[in-house]
């Protein structure tokens, strides 16, 4: 572990250049070089949107951009995991002392992510996980990155928090978009409305930052051949029988077994089994009995 104080000259030089930086910051690990993207959300999210975090962070991460988010649950631990699927490290900002991982169950991960990127804090040992920790925490989240990426906001909520903070530093605003039924979506949605970059793949990120995306362009050739191959697969299966079960099945909301049995008037073994070779090619998702379609790995 170490401290950087803010004159140092390996203290985060974006970070720096916020109106109220950290005086100290206190690391474990080690604080990565490269370039940083933030992904922040809800805690509460959906397993689409979860989905949605860890597939971004992971294709960041391969483009060679640090992924910095807040170790909580649900967004935050699904982009820090994405990262850590790929070659760049990740940096969690906690609200808490370098001694209190929080929340207990993100321990491991907390060691997972320490062992290649870093875990940062400006709170002392022994400083509690108390309500107000976390929106001063995020101005740091914001602060290091380049720009920030919210996946999931309610109308009240941290992500928008940190959001607001990065446009008043002057940092890119991104958002991924949600169901008009999902409360959680609403936030999200009305910084699309106030200006922030809609974003379906990463390549709606590096675009704003032409040297992240001239990295990217550079990728090797079985990177692109993943991103070719991501295409085919959102296109839908090709065998008719396959095909027809999936043209009902939505990317967000679940759909159980027994109602596509219904709505195609097959028997239910039928439809298990045209379901069992969707998910085996990778086309579907199942969960508990219900089916959403799978965007890509």
């Amino acid at each position: 572990m170490s401290t950087l104080a803010l004159g140092d000259a390996s203290y985060p030089a974006l970070l720096r250049e916020i109106h109220d930086p950290p005086p100290r910051l206190h690391v474990s690990g080690r604080l990565p070089p490269e370039p940083m993207i933030a992904i922040v959300g809800s805690r509460r999210a959906t397993p689409y949107r979860c989905r949605a975090a860890h597939r971004l962070a992971r294709e960041l991460s391969r483009a060679g951009v640090v992924v910095v988010s807040g170790l909580a649950r649900g967004i935050d631990a699904a982009a820090h995991r994405g990262a850590l699927e790929a070659s760049t490290p990740t940096v969690a900002v906690m609200a808490t002392g370098l001694d209190r991982i929080y929340p207990p169950e993100h321990a491991e991960l907390a060691r997972a992510i320490a062992r290649t990127g870093a875990l940062v804090t400006e709170a002392e040992d022994g400083t509690l996980p108390l309500p107000g920790r976390f929106p001063v925490r995020n101005r740091i989240i914001s602060g290091l990155s380049l720009g920030v990426v919210v996946v999931e906001a309610a109308e009240r909520s941290g992500a928008l928090i940190t959001a607001r903070m990065a446009a008043e530093q002057g940092r890119e605003v991104f958002c991924v978009p949600g169901s008009i039924e999902n409360p959680l979506a609403i936030g999200g949605h009305q910084l699309i409305k106030d200006g922030a970059k809609l974003v379906q793949t990463v390549e709606d990120v590096l675009d704003e930052f032409p040297d992240l995306a001239r990295v990217h362009a550079r990728a090797p050739a079985h990177t692109h051949a993943r991103t070719r191959a991501r295409t085919r697969a959102d296109s839908g299966p090709q065998d008719p029988e396959l095909s027809a079960v999936w043209e009902l099945l939505d990317w967000v909301e679940p759909r159980h077994h027994d109602d596509l049995a219904v709505l195609m008037n097959l028997d239910i073994k039928e439809v298990s089994r045209r379901l069992t070779l969707l998910e085996m090619g990778g086309y579907i998702i199942g969960d508990c009995g219900a089916v959403t379609r799978r965007a890509y790995d």
